[in-house]
């Protein structure tokens, strides 16, 4: 007689006969999505197979709601190799398309200038993912009239230098920039506007690098007629590395500008110079209640920066905005005279719903609070000495864990999820590369154990907008009172 609980041999051989069925069941659970199709920069063939790819075009006309083309490694340059679905092409919520690297930031969207990387125009449900794009004729990813989309672990930098950003997400809703990182020329690196309601971006690295056309300028813009955006644990520095000494400002055209502000700028002076988190503000008539929020992010400054702004975070003329667990940095000695926050009230009358709290401000100059901002566990000073831990403290920003759905989780947020891959990329752009956790650490000091788990540094199976929570043993729960409120 079998032990109680011991298998025979007969059901243990079924049991091993079905584990990969199990493991695939689990892998589709887990959001992982098998390529049905696959393009190669130089594809000729069937796309049927890894050793027979064709080119990203071919796929638009076969691609059906829960498709996935796979991108095999290579830098994907002229017409036929662009992410430009045609219009109207969909997938569907319990089905998306895919487009993502087979293996992720190995593929390169190249526009060379002369063309635009990626483009949804009138396409929903798609899943954008693992990719970089770089050097467009326009914005580098552009979504427009377009919900529901998620864009995960894409790196792009250098728009068109005009009215164009490297992430621009306009007159569309319910989209996620997720796990992404942009820099370069553009006037803005993240830009959700003009009717881009809805729009999430979380765990995003964005650097201000460069723009010589009249407008505003900041590496992420938080309401410009747009509603309920809200930027979870994103970092956003500004370093000016792309603008020139001497220049001409241009318009939109590439003309002269000749309206205020125009004519020669020196020492590499910008036009518009907002911030690194800022807003534009609302056109005449238009609702002033962005309902928008900025949770767990972080501006930092350098002391080699060319930072053109008056402040790091600037917010003004509008209502309903919160602003929780964030910090600026400003490295102690430099940039004296630049603001760490500048919040100011509505104007056109009193701001009833802005919230400033659990806010941390290090070196450049004390900050602003207008009278219509609620404020609360606010803590500033000229060096970090001054304000605590921001891994540990309670009483001012702490940046420890991750927020999702506007909700405080007891996640660790660290080490950085993009952190290679942002590294890789910048090499590639010609850049210096960075690494994202050792810059904070080099900041803010060495980052407590309870806030790193190695679970975090790859996220491309998660689901989108998911709560994906995890048994209260296995991550430390957050201080009570950092919770922020719905």
């Amino acid at each position: 007689m079998r032990p109680s609980g011991t298998l025979s041999a007969k059901t243990a051989l079924v049991v091993l006969a079905l584990l990969p069925v199990f493991c695939l069941a689990a892998t589709r659970r887990a959001g992982a999505q098998t390529c049905t199709h696959y393009a190669s920069p130089g594809g000729t063939g069937s796309g049927l197979s890894a050793a027979a790819p064709f080119k990203i075009a071919n796929f638009w006309s076969v691609a059906r709601p829960g498709a996935t083309l796979c991108l095999l490694d290579g830098q994907y340059t002229g017409a036929a190799s662009m992410i430009i679905p045609p219009k109207y092409l969909s997938g569907t919520a319990s089905a998306r398309i895919t487009v993502r690297a087979l293996n992720d930031g190995k593929a390169t969207i190249h526009g060379q200038g002369t063309r635009t990387p990626v483009r949804l125009l009138y396409n929903n449900y798609f899943v954008l993912q693992g990719f970089n794009a770089r050097n467009s004729a326009t914005s580098v990813l552009s979504v427009t009239q377009s919900h529901n989309n998620i864009v995960r672990r894409v790196a792009a930098w250098d728009a068109r230098d005009g009215n164009y950003s490297v992430f621009s997400i306009t007159s569309s809703s319910h989209n996620l920039l997720e796990d992404v990182a942009g820099w370069g020329i553009g006037r803005k690196i993240f830009s959700s506007s003009q009717g881009g309601n809805y729009t999430t971006i979380r765990r995003a690295w964005g650097r201000w690098e460069g723009s010589h056309v009249v407008g505003p300028k900041m590496t992420y813009t938080l309401a410009y007629n747009n509603y309920y955006m809200v930027c979870e644990n994103c970092i956003g520095t500004w370093s000016g590395e792309r603008m020139k000494e001497s220049y001409t400002l241009l318009d939109y055209y590439g003309n002269p500008w000749t309206g205020s502000g125009g004519g020669t700028y020196t020492n590499y002076s910008v036009n518009q110079p907002y911030g690194v988190f800022a807003v534009d503000g609302f056109s005449e008539g238009k609702d002033r209640n962005a309902r928008s929020k900025i949770l767990g992010s972080l501006a930092y400054v350098r002391a080699s920066d060319r930072f053109q702004p008056n402040q790091a975070v600037l917010v003004t003329k509008l209502d309903s905005f919160e602003l929780a667990n964030t910090a600026v940095y400003i490295q102690a000695g430099y940039h004296a005279s630049k603001r760490r926050f500048a919040l100011y009230n509505l104007a056109t009358a009193v701001g009833t719903n802005l919230v400033a709290r659990h806010l941390t401000g290090v070196g450049g100059a004390a900050s602003y609070f207008g009278s219509d901002w609620e404020k609360s566990y606010i803590r500033e000073g000229a060096t970090l000495a001054a304000v605590g831990n921001v891994f540990t403290t309670t009483s001012g920003a702490n940046l420890c864990y991750r927020y999702r759905n506007a909700a405080l989780t007891s996640e660790p947020l660290w080490p950085w999820p993009m952190n290679q891959r942002i590294k890789d990329a910048l090499a590639q752009a010609g850049r210096a590369p960075v690494d994202v956790t050792a810059t904070i650490q080099s900041m803010f000091g060495t980052i407590p154990s309870h806030c790193k788990s190695a679970a975090v540094a790859s996220l491309s199976s998660e689901p989108a907008l998911s709560s994906l929570s995890q048994p209260a043993s296995e991550v430390p729960s957050a201080p009570a009172n950092l919770v922020v409120a719905p």
